[in-house]
């Protein structure tokens, strides 16, 4: 028996379906552009848990849910979840980010936003140049410490470690010490200057008659 033939449908029905530019293939494309809060956890570096928190607190807001109930995000948010992240990274607290974010969103007009936005961000960079400089600081002086500090992996002195390792060549041939190994090997900053330097002939007399 003959099969009845069945038309495919036609280009111009299919486009019937999905007209272009209509509401329907809008909503497609920009659905195509969401991201899911996996998403928004893997190309942020965070964790799906981050990224509830944040949408809990009121900081992200997702564009819409799906008929499973996820949530779906605009590439914005993405934005301002890394922006969230490294300003909490930078010692912010949650009520700071907050103020920031609402700048533009508080202000009466666009130059009351710009003023206002100056003024805070003025703050936080100010804030952010100081920590810069003790970040730096703290970078060098642990840097230096573990440089030095590698010279004791062949430190095979059970009888002397640990109290007198200011005496130790590894700190002796080192004019000066960074504090990070002052204070990790309990080294006196005097006692370290006491083995690299020579005393005058008189300040030996003074400290004999002292004795």
């Amino acid at each position: 028996m003959d099969q009845p033939n069945v038309e495919a449908p036609t280009t111009a029905q299919s486009d019937a379906r999905v007209e272009p530019g209509s509401q329907v293939e809008t909503d497609r494309a920009r659905e195509n552009v969401l991201l899911t809060t996996g998403e928004m956890a893997r190309l942020s570096n965070s964790t799906l848990r981050t990224v509830r928190f944040y949408e809990e607190e009121g900081i992200l807001r997702p564009a819409r849910r799906t008929d499973g109930g996820h949530r779906l995000f605009e590439r914005t948010e993405l934005d301002r979840l890394m922006l969230v992240t490294d300003l909490r990274m930078a010692g912010l607290s949650l009520d700071d980010i907050k103020a920031i974010l609402d700048v533009k969103r508080a202000a009466a007009s666009g130059s009351a936003a710009a003023e206002s936005a100056v003024k805070v961000l003025g703050v936080r960079i100010t804030e952010l140049k100081e920590k810069l400089t003790v970040l730096n600081r703290l970078r060098d002086d642990l840097e230096e410490t573990s440089r030095i500090v590698a010279g004791c992996m062949a430190c095979t002195n059970e009888v002397s470690t640990p109290d007198t390792c200011g005496q130790c060549s590894v700190m002796t041939q080192h004019p000066s010490l960074p504090r990070s190994v002052r204070v990790l090997w309990s080294i006196s900053h005097c006692a370290h200057h006491a083995t690299t330097t020579t005393a005058p002939a008189g300040e030996k007399q003074a400290d004999a008659e002292q004795a």
